[in-house]
């Protein structure tokens, strides 16, 4: 994200979603950062400086205002989601969602989903209606048990079926990519030969 100087906004880390606006009232804040949790519930953290000082905003819906270049940034505080709202509500209703990834988890060995898993397909189908011109990545995973050379096909068999099974409910969208992870890349890092449910898994993200 660009500001121009003498503001400056640095990501911490987690690539974390901010909303920046500059007040051109002569009263009052010049600047101010909002730091916006992800999807998924994680924050990141940003730092807000200027020639005055710094502050670090680390928590959801922490708000870092900023006066003038002499004067250090305000305390980081945290404000309502109406607040949010009523400050950067036409900022939020234009611009793009993020990705939003499920996690759908199958039988042991097999390109079988758990029950709880096909039951996330009317979930996908209801996300996708937001985005409109969805890309579709679908990345196959397994655990560790087993050789990894078998696992990186019964990843790639279980991102194809699970595209498959989203073709058949419906899905039309053309812009799909589907990778093949193997043991690599595991949700719960466990050692060589171990099952573990929560790595058997493929991953359904939309941009």
């Amino acid at each position: 994200m660009y500001a121009p100087r003498p503001l400056q906004v640095a990501a911490r880390r987690c690539f974390p979603i901010l909303l920046l606006a500059f007040l051109g009232a002569c009263a009052g804040p010049r600047a101010a950062v909002v730091l916006l949790p992800n999807q998924d519930g994680s924050t990141g953290a940003i730092e807000i400086s200027n020639e005055a000082g710094s502050q670090i905003a680390d928590k959801p819906n922490q708000v870092v205002r900023v006066t003038s270049k002499e004067t250090k940034p305000q305390q980081p505080a945290v404000i309502t989601e109406t607040e949010i709202s009523k400050e950067w509500g036409p900022v939020l209703r234009v611009s793009p969602l993020g990705p939003k990834t499920f996690h759908m988890y199958f039988q042991f060995g097999t390109d079988e989903l758990t029950l709880e898993s096909q039951n996330q397909f009317p979930r996908i189908f209801e996300e996708l209606k937001r985005y409109p011109a969805a890309e579709l990545s679908i990345v196959g995973h397994t655990d560790r048990a087993g050789a990894a050379e078998l696992n990186a096909a019964l990843s790639l068999k279980r991102a194809k079926s699970t595209l498959r099974r989203l073709v058949e409910a419906g899905l039309k969208h053309s812009r799909v990519e589907v990778e093949s992870h193997g043991e690599n890349n595991p949700l719960i890092p466990t050692a060589d030969g171990v099952a573990e449910p929560r790595n058997r898994r493929v991953e359904v993200t939309i941009r």
